[in-house]
């Protein structure tokens, strides 16, 4: 994360042609709550690739990748009930903008609310989302009773859609769905630098620091209300390196930014979730990529691929029947751990490390 924070101040203060801070003014990153640093890597865009798309064609498409695996299709109430398409101009409406996925009966009604629109973001979320509708679908099941049919425990649930949205964003698989043309040529460091930035590291600073850290000062340690911001500001200044973007200090108790979070004001105390769901996503992955795909984890293809779909349908089926710890040793061979996240990010480690020599030096003027 260090490295991580070391390369984006340096780069974003060559751009906005200003020194190079101690922390990351927040309005410097394209993230409300800098929770995810995307769109830092010029060599990376995949939006433009996506501009003769529609949004029913890249839900389809996420569907189409579980079909592919050997999963079933969808429900036709899932296409009528659900709200998937940004509000039309002139509805007297508003929508929640944060993507979920709700399994309404415990049985076969299976519902999401999105907003999908033709870009990578979307084609990633939409995998993601879809994820949870295939894992309510694996586990409805007699075998498992109605008040077991969730997640092993939440962060599988959320893993699972992580882990195909991480699929879902490799570059074989957007050539497969021809989206990437087929003599696409990837700059790799660009590319792990851009995932790490946008969809993991930043991320577990967020989820297990700022957000994990606040909650728990005002449910379990009655932080007063008055205090709140100051607070939520305090771990997003200590914890993420970032900072209010008219300094420290200058978000007042008149705000109350925490709440601007969906999962602050209508989803409470569930991103820890999050946080260990990005370790577990890059054990599924690595285990997927290694031991059946026999591919190196960072340019794989899960398309198509009936014995990686076998992996998931077993893993997804037991709901809640099962100690999480015996599932997850029983499926990658270990236990909750970082090992296969740092082992997928070390060339960008190494590339970092030479990158940090060369801003000193610059800094220092040689």
């Amino acid at each position: 994360y260090l490295q991580l924070h070391t390369w984006a101040k340096y780069e974003l203060a060559r751009r906005y042609g200003q020194p190079v801070p101690k922390r990351i003014p927040a309005h410097w990153l394209n993230n409300r709550w800098s929770q995810e640093w995307g769109g830092l890597v010029d060599a990376i865009d995949l939006d433009r690739h996506f501009t003769n798309r529609t949004p029913e064609w890249v839900t389809k498409t996420a569907e189409e990748f579980y079909v592919g695996l050997g999963f079933p299709k969808l429900p036709e109430t899932f296409w009528s009930r659900s709200d998937l398409f940004a509000a039309r101009p002139g509805e007297k409406r508003l929508k929640n903008s944060h993507a979920s996925c709700w399994h309404i009966d415990l049985q076969d009604d299976i519902r999401s609310l999105m907003s999908v629109e033709p870009n990578a973001w979307w084609f990633n979320t939409a995998h993601h989302e879809l994820g949870h509708a295939y894992y309510f679908i694996s586990y409805t099941r007699p075998e498992v009773p109605p008040l077991l049919r969730t997640g092993a425990n939440p962060a599988f649930h959320e893993g699972i859609g992580e882990l195909i949205g991480m699929a879902s964003l490799q570059t074989p698989y957007l050539q497969s769905r021809g989206i990437l043309p087929a003599d696409h040529r990837e700059d790799e460091t660009a590319a792990l630098l851009d995932f790490a930035l946008g969809h993991a590291i930043p991320f577990m600073f967020w989820s297990s620091g700022t957000m994990t850290h606040w909650e728990a000062d005002v449910y379990t340690r009655n932080l007063p209300p008055s205090e709140w911001n100051a607070r939520w500001w305090k771990y997003v200044q200590d914890l993420q390196g970032v900072e209010p973007p008219a300094g420290a200090g200058s978000r007042g108790e008149e705000w109350c930014d925490a709440a601007t979070k969906t999962h602050i004001n209508d989803n409470p105390c569930y991103y820890y979730s999050y946080a260990i769901a990005t370790v577990l996503k890059f054990q599924f992955h690595d285990h997927i990529a290694r031991r059946i795909l026999h591919q190196p984890p960072q340019p794989c293809n899960y398309a198509n691929n009936r014995e990686v779909g076998e992996f998931l349908r077993k893993m997804l089926s037991t709901g809640a029947t099962r100690d999480w710890r015996l599932l997850l040793r029983e499926t990658t061979g270990e236990d909750l751990s970082t090992r296969a996240m740092k082992e997928y990010f070390a060339p960008l480690m190494a590339w970092l490390e030479k990158q940090k020599v060369e801003q000193s030096r610059i800094k220092e003027g040689h």
